[in-house]
């Protein structure tokens, strides 16, 4: 998919969003982007990246394994 089919794709998911708070967050994560280094905008990209290939951990399990190693504040 080009850059412009994916604008494309991502104005019209914006523009089915009907929750104030959840535009506010996607504003706010754009800008915050914005202004991260290049070295974090590669970062947060391969992550994604990784994500959309089924390369990632799910929470689920990050937050079983986070809760075993740390369980004592989990109570």
């Amino acid at each position: 998919m080009n850059i412009q089919t994916s604008k494309i794709e991502l104005a019209k998911i914006v523009l089915d969003i009907d929750n104030p708070d959840l535009i506010q967050e996607i504003v706010d994560f754009i800008q915050s982007k914005e202004s991260l280094s290049e070295e974090q905008k590669n970062n947060i990209n391969e992550a994604i990246y990784s994500l959309d290939n089924n390369e990632g951990i799910s929470h689920d399990v990050v937050m079983e394994e986070t809760k075993n190693r740390y369980s004592k504040y989990f109570k």
